[in-house]
This record gives structure tokens, C-alpha cells and sequence, in this order.
């Protein structure tokens, strides 16, 4: 569990906190208790409720139009709608994660292709799981572990480094709202039978945990690395991390496409693609992102929406911006 006492700020100054701020506390800390994984039907009569967090989100939402619009020329009133529902229903699901067990995961999503990610394990190298920051893909997290694997996840945790958090308050302020909110969140998800690792941990662990055949997960869009290359993405040039490619060009091991969906009704749906390998690495890149991203994204926009306009609104945070298009500045060109 993530030690928010430790060289913490105290005293009144750290109880300031936006309303938001607020109401991120009470939502991920003070509801979870009061839901019951085994009652999906009761969790479903709060989806409608997304429509007040789309009437109040007007300069998020502002961003998100103007990112469908450069990716798919147009941004419809019914598809921001849509994304909004997504995202409210996820966030929804997200306080059951520790609450998931072998015996009631298997009312909140449908897994589609497992024959693939067996056909990836059988080459007895291990699988690398690539996703995009679309659906409810910390649930296929847990259903990993809770269906018998041996899961470990590539993931940005915590809070941002206090330097950051200074610089960038507007983004990430630092005070007891969202210290607490973020421990909460992740106490859950270690309560969960897989690993989490991040950037401190050496990319070593990977390579074993690969060659035990067992099951590694990157969301490919991720922000946090140590490296960027530049990459036709969704129509622009994005700047994408080139390590999932290179782990795999260099073990041998599966790489495997996993797009999770949250459909207006129903569970979600977990779809894993088919298995490929090799040994150049953009190649790779390019397989994976113009014959299995794009073309689901394409089919499912609305899942895209909200990370798409959470990349935009941390454009000035860094030199490695999601999109080239909108960078602030000229550091993203240290990558060029």
C-alpha cells in the first residue's frame, strides 16, 4: 500500500483542495464500501449519472472534441456523450477491484479469444499483453490473476515526484484529498492476486518473469519511460515508448493485442487478438498499431475519449507530449 504519511506536507495548508479534489476523496474512498461485486444490477442504476459528470467537465470536454476532431475529422455531440458514459461506468466498476473474486468476476466481463493468449503461452516464452488506455482494462488485470496466471503490470503509480507536483499544481497537486484517494485506489489493486511493478524496478524482471512463461502487461500509450520514438498514430505523430517492441524482439516472447470495450449494457468485453512475434522491433511497432489498434479504436472511439484528454491537459508537463501536434514547446524534438 502506498505510504502517504511519509515526507507529506500536514497542517491546514495540506486540507486545501479543489471541490474536485473533494469529490474524488469521497468517490474512491468513502463509496467503495458500499458496493457489492455480487449486485452488478445495482451498480448499473448509477451508469445514467454520467450525464452530470459530462454537464460539469466543459474544458475537459472542450479538449476531447478537439482531439476526435484531428483524429477523425468530426466530434459528434452523441460520440462525447459516449465517451462520458464509458468512462463513468469504469470508474464505477474500478471500486470493486478488491472486491473480485474466482467466483463473481464473471458478472462484469466476457473474455473473447482466450484460444489466442493460450496459443502465445504455448510457445513457452512468455506473453506481452499491449493495450491502450481504452475500457475497463484494469479489470483484465485482476481477471488475469483471479483465472490462474502469473500477472505482473508495467504501470505509473503513486503520486508525482514533489518537484513535479510544485511545478505542475494545477495538475497534480499535492494535499491529503488526493494522497488518500490514490492510496485507496491502489490498496485495492494490491489486494489482487498479480504484481505491480514500475519504471524503478530493472527491466530484468521482466525478462524472467518472460522466460517462466508468464503474462506481462504495458499499456503501449503509457506516459512513463525512459525513451521516445516518433509514430504515425490515429493520423498524427505521436511519440510512443519503443520498450514493449524491443522486449519482445528480444526474448522471443508473444506479443498479444487486448482491447477491453464497455458496451451500453451488459459486461464489458476482454478481446485478445492473435499472438505474433519477431525480431525487429518497429516492425513490430507497426504491426501492432495499423492492424490491431487502429482499426479497434476505429470501431470503438468512445473508449479513447477520456485518455485522449487526459494526454492533452498534461501536454506542458514534459518533452515527450502524446501528440506533436499540440507540444508547447521544442523539448519533444530531443527525440526527433
Amino acid at each position: 500500500m502506498l505510504n502517504v504519511a511519509a515526507d507529506q506536507p500536514t497542517g491546514l495548508a495540506d486540507l486545501r483542495g479543489s471541490p474536485k479534489d473533494v469529490a474524488r476523496w469521497l468517490f474512491w474512498v468513502k463509496f467503495r464500501g458500499a458496493l457489492d461485486p455480487d449486485r452488478p444490477e445495482r451498480l448499473a442504476r448509477l451508469y445514467p449519472l454520467w450525464r452530470g459528470q459530462y454537464a460539469m467537465a466543459r474544458g475537459q470536454r472542450a479538449l476531447m472534441a478537439d482531439e476526435y476532431r484531428r483524429w477523425l475529422g468530426e466530434a459528434p455531440e452523441s460520440l462525447l456523450q459516449d465517451a462520458y458514459r464509458v468512462t463513468f461506468r469504469v470508474h464505477l466498476e474500478e471500486l470493486l477491484l478488491g472486491k473480485l473474486t474466482a467466483g463473481n468476476w464473471q458478472g462484469w466481463m466476457r473474455l473473447d479469444g482466450l484460444d489466442n493468449l493460450q496459443s502465445a503461452l504455448s510457445r513457452q516464452k512468455g506473453a506481452v499483453l499491449l493495450f491502450p488506455h481504452a475500457g475497463n482494462f484494469m479489470f483484465m488485470h485482476a481477471i488475469m490473476g483471479l483465472i490462474g496466471h502469473t500477472y505482473t503490470q508495467y504501470a505509473a503509480r503513486g503520486m508525482a515526484p514533489p518537484e513535479v507536483a510544485a511545478s505542475h499544481a494545477e495538475v497534480f497537486a499535492n494535499n491529503k484529498w488526493r494522497r488518500e484517494a490514490r492510496a485507496a485506489r491502489e490498496d485495492n489493486e494490491d489486494r489482487l492476486p498479480i504484481n505491480f511493478i514500475s519504471l524503478d524496478t530493472p527491466v530484468r524482471h521482466l525478462y524472467r518473469c518472460l522466460a517462466r512463461n508468464e503474462l506481462v502487461g504495458i499499456a503501449f500509450d503509457g506516459r512513463i519511460g525512459g525513451k521516445w520514438v516518433k509514430a504515425p498514430y490515429l493520423g498524427r505523430t505521436a511519440l510512443l515508448s519503443p520498450g514493449p517492441y524491443r522486449l519482445v524482439a528480444s526474448t522471443g516472447a508473444a506479443l498479444v493485442p487486448v482491447f477491453v470495450s464497455t458496451p451500453d449494457g451488459g459486461p464489458g468485453v476482454c478481446t485478445f487478438g492473435e499472438p505474433f512475434d519477431g525480431k525487429d522491433s518497429e516492425a513490430l511497432m507497426r504491426r501492432f498499431l495499423a492492424d490491431n489498434v487502429e482499426p479497434w479504436l476505429g470501431q470503438h472511439p468512445a473508449e479513447y475519449g477520456t485518455w485522449l484528454a487526459h494526454c492533452r491537459e498534461r501536454a506542458h508537463v514534459d518533452d515527450h507530449p502524446f501528440f506533436t501536434d499540440y507540444a508547447p514547446d521544442d523539448r519533444w524534438k530531443a527525440w526527433d
